[in-house]
């Protein structure tokens, strides 16, 4: 589910975006 709406997030937001899966990624 997150995944579907991720990429309308990075077109808003690409800065979170990248933040928020490197987190993921970290963990």
């Amino acid at each position: 589910a997150n995944r579907s709406y991720m990429p309308i997030v990075v077109e808003s937001t690409p800065l979170s975006h990248f933040e928020y899966w490197s987190t993921l990624l970290s963990s």
